[in-house]
């Protein structure tokens, strides 16, 4: 967690001393960011420990005007790698969301992002189960333009939903639910007029 904290204050610091202006985009984008994912998966019956993960998403949406963006996030984390020629293998959480960012100086390529939607759960060892439920994220990037139509963004920020009920034979868990802190970097294209 040291190291997490230590990235995110480079990248305030960034964020604040660095120059550069925002840029007018075209009015559609699309993204994808990959990351460290500090996870934990917790319940009514038991309280889990953060572990490091990897975290990969998508996006796409529409500039509206100069001070907010709307879009489509798609976005995981893997817990255990899935095996093909082992189906008990693998664990991964899943979301889908509506998102909206919002850019609230028009001079600097600062935003600040929320959004809701669908998280998912996919356990598939033996006498697990899988889940899903509603979720949120909160977080925030620095867009430094590279071209007129490409940028590399910084970014953190934070997710957390509700996985379910797990009700088998071998276990009984109640009130699921995750929480992730990640540290991203994305790029993102602008297109139309």
């Amino acid at each position: 967690m040291q190291r997490a904290a230590m990235v995110v204050g480079f990248l305030i610091g960034v964020c604040l001393f660095t120059p550069a202006q925002a840029q007018q985009y075209p009015p559609w984008w699309v993204w994808a960011e990959a990351g460290d994912g500090h996870l934990k998966l917790t319940s009514d019956q038991h309280q889990g420990d953060r572990s490091e993960t990897f975290a990969l998403g998508f996006a796409a949406g529409r500039q509206i005007r100069d001070r907010a963006r709307i879009g489509l996030l798609v976005d995981g984390w893997l817990l255990h790698a899935f095996n093909l020629n082992d189906p008990r293998a693998g664990e991964s959480i899943s979301d889908v969301m509506g998102m909206f960012d919002l850019l609230p100086v028009r001079r600097v390529p600062f935003f600040l992002r929320g959004g809701v939607g669908l998280s998912m759960y996919t356990n598939n060892r033996p006498n697990e189960t899988g889940g899903h439920g509603l979720c949120w994220t909160a977080g925030g990037g620095y867009e430094f333009p590279l071209t007129r139509r490409l940028g590399l963004v910084p970014m953190v920020d934070y997710s957390s939903g509700g996985l379910g009920d797990a009700r088998n034979v071998a276990v009984v868990e109640t009130g699921r639910r995750y929480s992730v802190i990640e540290i991203k970097a994305a790029m993102v294209y602008h297109f139309g007029e």
